[in-house]
């Protein structure tokens, strides 16, 4: 009977870790793949307020290159998190 109960936990516990390290490594997938993109977005709105030349004036594009920067700069912690722990990872 406590043989089973043993058997029983720790293929519980097994079975549980394996899914938690399946879903962060998505999460961690999906939050790189979302700062590329915002990357991407931020560069090209960049690229258009260099092209209009208004430096004045507040354009949609130039508002959009201010406010990318409120979703990349938290990104971009996760992202070196994620370095970060890979790495000590492959090391340890």
């Amino acid at each position: 009977m406590i043989a089973t109960v043993t058997t029983v936990t720790t293929t519980t516990t097994t079975v549980t870790t394996t899914a938690s390290t399946t879903i962060v490594a998505g999460l961690g997938l999906l939050a790189t793949l979302v700062l590329i993109a915002l990357l991407v977005a931020k560069e090209l709105a960049g690229a258009a307020v260099e092209s209009s030349g208004s430096a004045g004036t507040v354009t949609l594009s130039r508002a959009v290159d201010r406010v990318l920067n409120v979703a990349i700069i938290p990104l971009l912690f996760v992202f070196g998190a994620i370095v970060i722990f890979k790495v000590l990872e492959v090391l340890l």
